[in-house]
């Protein structure tokens, strides 16, 4: 699976997503997805995907042999959120 630059919700409404990895501090880094709305709509806000990942654990899943997800899979995880958070009904 592929996180798409643009996609559209159930309602019609058209969104650009971003992808952005920031580093918080030595040993821990953000990964963020968000939808931006191409055209307003009333109070329309951008939803948003993250997903901190600290760097000792991943050193822990790697001595016990488990699996380390990528930074892709990490964005195609927060793209499965992100899509059920745009395609939920609006109050």
């Amino acid at each position: 699976m592929v996180v798409p630059p643009y996609c559209r919700s159930r309602t019609g409404r058209v969104f650009r997503i971003h992808r952005v990895s920031e580093r918080l501090a030595p040993d821990r880094i953000r990964y963020t997805l968000r939808a931006t709305p191409l055209r307003l709509v009333g109070q329309a806000e951008r939803l948003e995907a993250s997903r901190e990942i600290d760097s000792a654990s991943l050193r822990d899943k790697i001595l016990r042999g488990q699996v380390v997800p990528t930074p892709e899979e990490t964005f195609e995880q927060l793209w499965q959120q992100l899509r059920l958070d745009l395609d939920a009904p609006t109050a």
